[in-house]
């Protein structure tokens, strides 16, 4: 099971964080747990991030963290 601190947290670079800032601290457990959904839907629609598209193993880590409850 994927956690927050060993995987997804990782998943989210420095430049990110800092583009997201406004909506939610990518490196804060608390956040992205409360937006995950919405986090998911923005980088499986390639609106998130900005510069380039995750590749799909990246995608599936997220979406298994989503769909497993959000493991801090």
């Amino acid at each position: 099971m994927p956690s927050f601190e060993r995987d997804i947290k990782p998943l989210f670079r420095e430049q990110d964080r800092a583009a997201m800032e406004f909506w939610a601290d990518l490196w804060s457990y608390e956040e992205v747990k409360e937006e995950a959904a919405g986090i998911l839907e923005r980088i499986e629609d390639l609106s998130m991030p900005c510069d380039e598209p995750w590749d799909p193993e990246r995608i599936q880590l997220l979406r298994d963290w989503v769909e497993q409850g959000c493991a801090p």
